[in-house]
């Protein structure tokens, strides 16, 4: 496993974290993998050398007691979206009780959130001063807030973003070059195109002839992200196909993994995955 620096916090982060359990990218086909397969995927991650694990999607109940507790070398990352500023310690205390640790290493909230809402800014820094909260990172994922990343960079007030940056999704990388230029973390989120739409679907689908409208056809969650389906074709839809190797129908998902560890200014790219086999198949390219 490679180690990355994560901005100027001090943290080292394995190229690769494991992303929330329910967020995998066969959501909606195959079901949720039964605990003990949950419990397997976290023993693993670590076995391989992955050291930053993300929460706030349900699953992190069934992390292992082997992983918790204070280890100065594993890395615990939450997800709390956009949260009521007046509720976000208890969110942090909670989670911290379940992973016996007395600091979050890093809390993750949507970048419009944090910039319009004042009272959850104060909150944060009150956080962070109090040594509850080791980094905050800005999520930017609609589609104004990619843009901003895009122009700008990083929040000079941030430690680092969330960006989605895949194989057929390369927008952010101006972003990403600028945040390397200014000591900042990048976490990529929807390395392998996110749960809309099946691997084997991005990749035996013809992008060239395809529309939104093959998209909401093909996944499994249909209709309901019409009112997303612009951002979820941007990241989902195009030549992932052009990863496989000579004889393969499908491209094996380690190399889109490693097409996004060639830029050296992602501190880590957290992969959700639903069983052992998945991971080790993504991590094949370390």
């Amino acid at each position: 496993m490679e180690y990355r620096e994560f901005g100027q916090t001090g943290m080292h982060l394995s190229a690769v974290g494991l992303g929330g359990l329910l967020a995998h990218y066969w959501e909606g086909e195959t079901g949720h993998p039964p605990a003990e397969e949950k419990r397997l995927i976290y023993l693993r991650a670590a076995e391989l050398g992955i050291n930053l694990f993300d929460m706030g999607y349900g699953d992190e109940v069934h992390i292992p007691t082997e992983l918790k507790g204070a280890h100065g070398d594993r890395f615990f990352s939450l997800k709390v979206g956009a949260p009521i500023a007046q509720d976000l310690e208890d969110t942090v205390d909670r989670h911290l009780t379940n992973v016996q640790r007395d600091a979050l290493d890093i809390l993750r909230v949507h970048h419009c959130s944090y910039l319009k809402d004042e009272a959850l800014r104060e909150r944060i820094a009150a956080l962070k001063q109090a040594g509850k909260v080791r980094a905050l990172c800005l999520i930017r994922h609609f589609e104004k807030d990619q843009e901003l990343y895009r122009q700008k960079g990083a929040e000079p007030v941030a430690d680092a973003d969330l960006v989605i940056y895949n194989y057929v999704c390369r927008h952010q990388e101006p972003g990403i070059e600028q945040a390397a230029a200014t000591g900042k973390g990048v976490l990529v989120m929807k390395a392998l195109g996110g749960q809309y739409l099946s691997w084997v679907h991005k990749n035996c689908t013809d992008w060239t002839t395809a529309s939104v409208e093959t998209l909401i056809q093909l996944s499994p969650l249909g209709e309901s992200m019409r009112h997303e389906i612009d951002l979820v074709y941007s990241f989902s839809a195009g030549p992932w196909r052009e990863l496989a190797h000579p004889g393969e129908d499908v491209a094996e998902t380690g190399p889109a993994v490693s097409w996004v560890l060639r830029n050296k200014g992602v501190s880590s790219a957290l992969v959700a995955v639903a069983s052992v086999a998945e991971l080790d198949s993504a991590l094949a390219c370390m």
